[in-house]
């Protein structure tokens, strides 16, 4: 009687008996098959792989009864790399065992061929990777996390080399330091920063790889590549090696841009507060010392108490007038106009009615100006209402002013026509005093002349530099 017998097994002749002990006792599961998928040998790792004692005697049995829970997809591998003899293989796929369990196997199918060159059957090598797939997923599931916490974060984040270059940056530092990502790349954090921040910054990093400090936080502007300056707040980490030398630095950046506009915005208005404060103290005093010179002036000019009163209080009247009107303004000034028509306002029912006329451009004075020249004008309609065209019905008054914009300078000119006959004093009073000091304050003058018509008073006042005395508009929208 003839008896079929299935491909003999290779491995399991005498001479060949040390390899098959070193197939059995090799780290990685491997299973030899014939053409019938019966196997042909076993490794002891791929039975305690699959949960087997490792002396499971596997040789003739078809691997379909032993594992009769085979996919069909791990069929139709084995029954194609039978058919054309090309080798499968997986780096890691997931495992069911049977106790619900999951691994994570690396596996190859690879024909082996007779000595006929007919393939022989199958040699199927498995490797359990579960705890290098797993260490593999954390990592890649810790690059995730770190990469969106990298990209996303509100801050300019950077990976910066030693000696400065960049090596990683997210989007926002990009959008903060006003530069792309490839051109940050190619360069470091010298080229983008301020040069007056440089050698700040330079020692900072200096000091840092020294060990003397382990992060340091600082203010510093860059440059951007259209030019503009970017205020950031800086904080630098030294990140070292295993063997404790200096790998990278972790630079994160904020945009203190509205910070810095806003404490300069402040200083400014402090700036502002300490010399408004100190220009207030000025006027204040100058104001008494006005006040107190036109007290003693008029006391002393007049012994008559009650005269004496009348014209003092009708003094602080026409300074009182002019305060009013720059109070008004905030003290930045006041029209010349404006002024003029304040203070000749007391010495008729319409400063500008046919007894006073008032003609000249639009002209923005500053405080001392508008003062000097509220004073001027009481002083010369005080004395044109005692004794000048004003204290008659058909006297005038025609002041008239031009401004000289290259020389900064207003000059005016008081003129009394229909009045009585005037005659020069035999000595200077307080008013010509008063006028001749505070023009002599703003680097002007005043010429009084006694025409036979009535008094003609040439002025000639000097503006301060800063602004523009004609455009009015300008000014007023700026206060």
């Amino acid at each position: 009687m003839t008896t079929t017998q299935g491909p003999v097994d290779p491995l399991a002749t005498p001479e060949r008996s040390p390899v098959l002990t070193a197939l059995r006792q090799a780290p990685i599961g491997i299973a030899i098959f014939d053409r019938d998928m019966r196997y042909l040998a076993a490794s002891e790792r791929y039975l305690t792989d699959q949960d087997m004692p490792a002396d499971t005697p596997l040789v003739g049995l078809l691997h379909y009864d032993v594992f009769p829970h085979v996919p069909q997809r791990w069929r139709d591998i084995h029954a194609a790399a039978l058919a054309d003899g090309i080798e499968r293989n997986h780096p890691g796929e997931t495992f069911t065992r049977p106790d619900g369990g999951i691994d994570w196997i690396r596996w190859s199918v690879a024909p082996w061929k007779a000595e006929d060159g007919q393939v022989g059957g199958i040699v199927l090598y498995t490797e359990v990777v579960t705890p290098t797939v797993e260490a593999r997923l954390a990592l890649e599931a810790a690059e995730a996390r770190y990469r969106a916490v990298f990209d996303q974060v509100a801050m300019g984040v950077a990976r910066v080399a030693p000696d400065g270059r960049f090596l990683e940056i997210n989007d926002r530092f990009c959008a903060i330091a006003g530069h792309p990502r490839a051109a940050l790349l190619s360069g470091g954090f010298q080229a983008i920063t301020h040069p007056e921040d440089l050698a700040k910054d330079e020692a900072l990093v200096v000091a840092l790889l020294a060990g003397e400090q382990q992060t340091y936080t600082t203010e510093k502007r860059y440059i951007s590549a259209a030019g503009a300056v970017v205020w950031i707040n800086l904080t630098v980490s030294l990140v070292r090696d295993a063997e404790g030398e200096p790998d990278h630095f972790v630079s994160v950046i904020e945009d203190i841009a509205e910070r810095k506009a806003a404490e300069g915005l402040q200083q400014r208005h402090h700036q502002q507060l300490r010399l408004m404060i100190n220009e207030l103290n000025h006027r204040v005093k100058n104001t008494l010392a006005t006040i107190q010179s036109m007290a003693s002036q008029t006391l002393r000019s007049d012994p008559d108490p009650l005269s004496a009163y009348a014209k003092f209080e009708a003094r602080l009247l026409g300074l009182s007038q002019v305060h009013d009107l720059l109070t008004r303004e905030h003290w930045h000034g006041a029209d010349l106009r404006a002024v003029a028509v304040r203070a000749l306002a007391p010495f008729v029912e319409d400063a500008l009615s046919d007894n006073i006329e008032v003609d000249g451009p639009d002209v923005w004075a500053p405080p001392s100006a508008a003062l000097a020249l509220a004073m001027l004008l009481h002083e010369l309609a005080t004395n044109a209402t005692k004794y000048g065209a004003l204290s008659t019905q058909t006297g005038r008054v025609r002041l008239t002013w031009s401004f000289l914009p290259d020389e900064r300078v207003v000059r005016l000119t008081w003129t009394e026509t229909g009045g009585p006959p005037v005659t020069a004093p035999a000595r200077q009073g307080f008013g010509s005093r008063l006028i001749a000091r505070a023009l002599r304050d703003l680097q002007g003058s005043a010429a009084l002349r006694y025409e036979p018509d009535g008094v003609v008073c040439d002025m000639r006042l000097r503006l301060p530099a800063g602004g523009d005395p004609l455009d009015h508009a300008v000014l007023a929208e700026g206060r």
